[in-house]
């Protein structure tokens, strides 16, 4: 059972006021937020090592969030009708309630979902309205074959059978409804582009003027080269992070935990080979003389090697 190590907090939902269960650190009054998304049976106990990360970087808060039926979120009323607008909803209403707060400047926000959480990352980033600045994929493309979805279900198999959903509801920590939920036609109901090999959503970052990293699998049967190629020619200069050996999705581990951070900056450059930046290229827009306090300059420290001054 995997359970987070950090102590959920509650967003009464309307209506009904069913509860929508989320983790944070960092000050609630920061400037800068990055929204974890899970995967399409995950909690956001899979988040727990970037949040542990983030703990000693100021001036970032990060969240994640269990999505209804999963982790110690409510489930829906008789434990049924669980969707993707069901979830792209909820979060949505997090980001209005909890991170754009009233009263207070609205904050740089940026989003990272993992596998379906990504999915719905890109949907959130077509909402003006909730002023998406950046996007982090966890082994998600922008588009999902057919064939890769069968694997998906087929990697669930213990010995090769498919576990019960009363077993998959202990293993996991979520409910049984959703459990039987996505494995549903009627579970991806948001609207999407398709063709004979799969699904599409390129489209949804057509307007998004943000950046749009990618976290991948070097085994990974979902983001594969053909993925890393459409997104290379739909979006030239996106950061990729690979993870040797992992399969999907891509694991938080210090890797991807210093890649993530690092990437979050309040106006990212975009180029096709970052690792052509100059130190001084890279910070030039994210600090200034005398500044040696906050989250940007402990960034140039801690991963570029660079001393306050």
């Amino acid at each position: 059972m995997t359970i987070s190590h950090f102590p959920a907090l509650h967003l009464p939902l309307s209506p009904g006021g069913r509860r929508l269960a989320y983790s944070a650190v960092g000050d609630a009054h920061s400037h800068h937020v990055l929204v974890c998304l899970p995967g399409l049976l995950e909690t956001r106990a899979t988040f727990d090592p970037l949040l542990k990360a983030a703990q000693t970087v100021p001036g970032l808060r990060v969240i994640s969030l269990d999505h209804c039926g999963r982790g110690d979120s409510d489930p829906l009323p008789h434990d049924a009708g669980y969707a993707m607008s069901v979830y792209l909803q909820d979060t949505a209403q997090l980001l209005r309630e909890v991170v754009m707060q009233d009263g207070h400047p609205l904050p740089h926000i940026e989003v990272l979902g993992t596998s379906m959480g990504g999915i719905l990352a890109m949907y959130l980033a077509q909402d003006a309205k909730l002023h998406i600045q950046g996007v982090f994929l966890n082994d998600i493309g922008l588009s999902l074959n057919w064939m890769a979805i069968m694997g998906l279900y087929g990697s669930m198999k213990q010995d090769g059978r498919m576990p019960t959903p009363q077993a998959l509801s202990q293993q996991l920590h979520v409910r049984i409804g959703a459990v039987e939920a996505v494995q549903s036609s009627t579970h991806f109901d948001l609207p999407y582009k398709k063709d004979w090999k799969g699904m599409r959503f390129a489209h949804l970052l057509k307007a998004f003027k943000g950046p749009v990293r990618l976290i991948y699998g070097g085994d990974s049967p979902v983001c594969t080269q053909e993925q890393l190629s459409e997104i290379q020619q739909e979006l030239p200069g996106s950061a990729l992070c690979m993870v040797p050996g992992s399969g999907h999705p891509a694991p938080f581990n210090a890797k991807v935990c210093a890649f993530v951070l690092a990437q979050m900056q309040p106006a990212p450059l975009v180029h096709p080979h970052p690792a052509d930046f100059k130190q001084q290229e890279l910070w030039a827009q994210t600090t200034s003389p005398g500044q040696n306090q906050g989250f940007w300059p402990w960034l140039k420290r801690r991963y570029l090697g660079a001393k306050g001054k």
